[in-house]
């Protein structure tokens, strides 16, 4: 008997409706759910430097270093929201010699580790008895183990004899940090620039047909919104459901982001193929043909457009709405738990490989073309680029993450192809990590 293959799903609108209805609902009290918690999650002091202290630390060491540049001590000040993050600027600060200002914000952590950094503070700059090694080196791991933590701790070496390696050798990772960042900064210059020159040529060639058409999809409108959502649930459970499996084992927590990645991208791959009534190696080859030089150009024209169009967004954004807690924080306290580059690599190769691949063929290869077929595509960019972000459950990201969706849309729609969209994705995601690694 000859198998027959299901056609495109156009499931029955009595009882589609009422199910769509449902799952909308679930799918709103699961990111609402989310959302408290990551709110009282982040509303919660760290308990060490946070990633944004680090990089003022990174400013103001990078500034005192250089001996010419004027130290941004009030910007410093307001940007170092964290506890331990003021306590990284108070030690910079008696650096400084602002011992003054320095005091006063030695007195913001709190606790018994708090009064450890006061006393390790009192003995480096006031003359006040030396902690024990085990203070000592706690203190340093609050701080982060960075320019400041080991400036403080020859301070008190100084005392035991000379302080003056650890110094030099501190002053010299500094440097060669600095000229990292100041590398990248010049990269993401030129890349502004060019997103400039992109983004004029875009709009004087706005009527040159695209490279290839949009991929057709043959599944109907209602039958996509019942994939997205119960896709979106999916999201939501695995992640969850992954957190329960591996809380016996705490060193494993990093685990749980590749697991959660891996199941809820299993889920709408089937979901997919089965709506459509096709595999997803022909769903593949449908939204993503073999590559061209042509894709690979406009995959790095796209991605200085994107730099260029969410520097300014971010920027605008900052003058608009309120400052908002960090939207990254969990990657980042989840990247400064990993040890070893086993876990480092499983984790770059999710959120720089997993996660683009998977996104763009969802929201840009699924949701895009299903949306501009009956809305234009005008909403479906825009429709496409907004689900993206909102996705992320990150209202401080929304506006950064909206600007990038919107150009992974732009870069699709110009190509018919995913391939410009996932290397734009990649090596957005790729940068962010090696960064906050870096910073971790």
């Amino acid at each position: 008997m000859t198998s027959v293959r299901p056609g495109p799903w156009d499931p029955d609108r009595r009882w589609a409706d009422p199910l769509i209805t449902f799952l909308g609902l679930a799918a709103l009290l699961a990111s609402l759910l989310v959302l408290r918690g990551r709110h009282q999650v982040q509303a919660a002091p760290l308990d060490h430097a946070s990633l944004q202290g680090r990089l003022v630390e990174m400013a103001v060491g990078g500034a005192q270093a250089l001996g010419k540049t004027p130290v941004p001590w009030r910007t410093a000040e307001t940007q170092a929201t964290e506890p331990w993050d003021q306590a990284v600027l108070a030690v910079l600060m008696a650096e400084g010699g602002d011992r003054e200002s320095a005091r006063r914000l030695a007195q913001v952590p709190k606790g018994a580790i708090g009064d450890w950094y006061r006393r390790a503070f009192a003995a480096a700059y006031d003359g006040a008895p030396l902690p024990g090694r085990g203070v000592r080196q706690e203190v340093q791991r609050r701080l982060g183990n960075g320019y400041a933590a080991n400036l403080l701790e020859a301070r008190l070496e100084d005392r035991e004899g000379s302080g003056e390696a650890r110094r030099t050798a501190a002053r010299k990772a500094l440097r060669a940090r600095f000229a990292g960042f100041a590398a990248l900064g010049s990269l993401l210059t030129v890349l502004t620039l060019g997103g400039v020159a992109a983004g004029i040529h875009l709009w004087v060639t706005r009527k040159r047909p695209p490279l290839r058409p949009l991929p057709a999809w043959h599944l109907s409108e209602r039958a996509a919104a019942l994939i997205f959502l119960l896709w979106f649930l999916a999201f939501f459970a695995s992640g969850n459901l992954a957190v329960l499996l591996l809380a016996p084992w705490p060193s494993l927590r990093w685990v749980v982001l590749p697991l959660a990645s891996l199941a809820h991208a299993v889920v709408g791959i089937a979901l997919l193929a089965r709506a459509e009534g096709a595999s997803f190696g022909e769903l593949w080859r449908r939204v993503a043909p073999a590559p061209t030089a042509k894709d690979l150009s406009w995959g790095a024209a796209g991605l200085a457009l994107a730099v260029a169009l969410v520097t300014a967004a971010a920027l605008l954004a900052s003058l608009i709405l309120p400052p908002e807690q960090n939207p990254q924080r969990e990657l980042q306290e989840l990247l400064r738990g990993l040890s070893g580059w086993a876990p480092t690599l499983a984790m770059f190769a999710v959120v720089a490989g997993l996660a683009p691949v998977f996104e763009e063929f969802f929201f840009r290869g699924f949701i895009l073309p299903v949306v501009a077929r009956r809305g234009g595509l005008g909403l479906a960019l825009v429709g496409s680029a907004l689900l993206f972000a909102a996705i992320h459950l990150q209202p401080a990201g929304l506006p950064a993450l909206g600007t990038l969706g919107f150009v992974l849309g732009l870069a699709f729609w110009r190509t018919g192809s995913l391939w410009p969209a996932i290397l734009i994705h990649a090596c957005w995601n790729g940068t962010l990590f090696c960064v906050m690694r870096a910073l971790a």
